[in-house]
This record gives structure tokens, C-alpha cells and sequence, in this order.
């Protein structure tokens, strides 16, 4: 009977927990532990693909991961070694988009901020800070995937102009960017919806910061190390843009204690596929890939 690793909780998604019972012995481990048996593994995007965890499960000949990014992955590794490997690339696009525009509107219109007070004064009336108007203003989203392409959709329920930047050509109408820079001067609202890695490292900066402007809003839904923290802090203390909304943070799973200081800074855990669909649907991705990579070797949401 073959075996199956499981380096992701027991629960995270009971449809995953019962196909895998029929496709052989499941067991479930960590990122620290070894097997040297097991050829088929189903890991979480935050565990980290490399020559140590290659050398702790020398057996797996296929890596199905039940999220989207796969910035920890060697990819090059796993080619060498012949290894393929899947994620789940649609299965939770809605919902971190649903997140994206809870936390936007949020910061707009100083939501968290309004029921902290009414929840201290406990009356209406109070002299509160104005929002900002989300209809009609420009919407600017950095990295036009699966992900982006939903936020934009749904951009246009509340009337907004739409522009992107993204490394290839979309089949879209709304208007494509040369850089960062120029998106991030034209739009009121700049949502980072693009994945991590070396490449992407530090791309928002001092420099995108300042061209977003003291009307400007940033969304952080991709990768933390997209966003340089120092810029970001910097800019929120002094003004340099209206307010930020983070639900990803560089060096996660620990955040920067800076950030809990700052009131106009949104900040959620990392929540962006925490719904129920989101976890069924990933657990029949998975599924679905391994059933493909068992029965002809490839799989169709294969990364490499």
C-alpha cells in the first residue's frame, strides 16, 4: 500500500482527510519530522521545499499543495530531482479577494476605529473622522492572477477605474502599467496581490510609498516581503500615505512589533483563505491532482 504524508493538520480540510484514506496510508506529520517510505506528499504553501526537507522524505516523487503561493519552493531543486508539484491555484481566489475588499473598505471608511469608540462611549453622534469615498476612485492592483483578476471584478460593483501591472500580458480591458511606480501615482488604492520570492522582494518601497500619495491606501494581500517594513512605517507615522491594510507580513509567522502602534494601520493573521469553502475546495484540488499525477504522471495544476 503506498503512503501519503500529510504535513498539514488533520482537519484542515475533512473532504482532503477522507479521499486521502482511499488513495493509501496517510500520515500526518510535521515539516521537522522524517519519512523515508512515503512518495506522495500534501504540504502547506508556509512549509519551506528545499534540500533539508528533500533530505528528511528522499522517497516523494509528487508535492500537492493545498495553497496557491509556492515562493518557499526551490523550484530548480525539484526539477533536478525530477519531482513534480502542484498547488491549488483557484480554489481560494474569491475568498482572499472577499478579504481584500473587507479590508479596504475598512480602512476607507475607519471601520475598526469607529467600533472601538462606540464600543467605549456606547452613543452615536460622536464627532468622528471622516472616510473616504470608495466609488468612482482608481483602483490599482499589483500582480493580475487569479486573485487580482477577482479583486477587479469586483471593482466594478463600486464603479472604479481599474490598472495593473503584471510580468505578462492579461486579456483584460482595464489599463496595463509599465511599472509600480506609475500605477501606484495614478491610483487611490493600491492592492499588492502579487506572490514573494527574491525577485519580488521589497518591490513597495520609500519610493512607490511616496508616488501613492498622503491620499493614497495600500492592501497587502500577496506576500509580506513584497512590502519593505521600515517604508511602510515610515510613511504611516509621517503621512506620506492615508492608511494601510495588512493581512501578510514579511518574516511571518512573527510580526513586526512596530506595526501595533499604528492607528492607521488594519492588521488580520494571515486569514485570506480561512473560510470553510475556500479549505473544501482546496482539499478537491489536491485531491484532483493527485488522482491525475497517480493515473498519468502529470497533474493539471502543475507548477513544475
Amino acid at each position: 500500500m503506498r503512503t501519503i504524508l500529510c504535513l498539514i493538520p488533520k482537519g484542515t480540510s475533512d473532504c482532503l482527510d477522507s479521499g486521502l484514506q482511499e488513495l493509501g496510508k496517510v500520515r500526518y506529520l510535521t515539516s521537522k519530522d522524517s519519512d523515508s517510505q512515503g512518495t506522495l506528499a500534501v504540504v502547506s504553501p508556509l512549509i519551506s521545499i528545499n534540500e533539508s526537507f528533500l533530505s528528511r522524505f528522499p522517497a516523494i516523487k509528487m508535492i500537492a499543495s493545498i495553497g496557491v503561493g509556492y515562493d518557499k519552493v526551490d523550484l530548480e531543486l525539484l526539477k533536478t530531482r525530477g519531482i513534480v508539484m502542484t498547488n491549488a491555484a483557484s480554489s481560494t481566489s474569491d475568498d482572499v479577494a472577499d478579504l481584500a475588499w473587507a479590508l479596504l473598505t475598512s480602512i476607507s471608511r475607519n471601520v475598526v476605529h469607529a467600533d472601538k469608540v462606540l464600543r467605549e462611549k456606547l452613543q452615536v453622534n460622536l464627532n468622528m473622522a471622516l472616510g473616504r469615498r470608495i466609488s468612482g476612485k482608481r483602483l490599482g492592483i499589483a500582480g493580475l492572477g487569479h486573485i487580482g483578476q477577482e479583486i477587479a471584478r469586483r471593482a466594478e460593483g463600486f464603479k472604479m477605474a481599474v490598472g495593473y501591472t503584471n510580468l505578462t500580458d492579461v486579456n483584460v480591458s482595464y489599463q496595463r502599467f509599465d511599472s509600480l511606480k506609475e500605477l501606484a501615482s495614478w491610483c487611490d488604492y493600491l492592492v499588492i496581490a502579487m506572490p514573494g520570492g527574491k525577485v519580488n522582494r521589497h518591490l513597495v518601497n520609500a519610493e512607490i510609498l511616496q508616488a501613492l500619495g498622503p491620499e493614497g491606501y495600500l492592501v497587502n494581500i500577496g506576500r509580506g516581503e513584497v512590502v519593505e517594513n521600515d517604508a511602510l512605517i515610515t510613511a504611516l507615522e509621517n503621512g506620506t500615505i492615508a492608511a494601510a491594510a495588512l493581512d501578510v507580513y514579511e518574516g511571518e509567522p512573527a510580526i513586526d512589533p512596530r506595526f501595533a502602534r499604528l492607528d492607521n494601520l488594519i492588521m488580520v493573521p494571515h486569514i485570506g483563505s480561512a473560510t470553510h469553502e475556500a479549505r473544501h475546495d482546496a482539499g478537491l484540488e489536491v485531491l484532483k491532482n493527485l488522482h491525475a499525477y497517480l493515473q498519468t504522471g502529470d497533474a493539471p495544476d502543475r507548477i513544475v
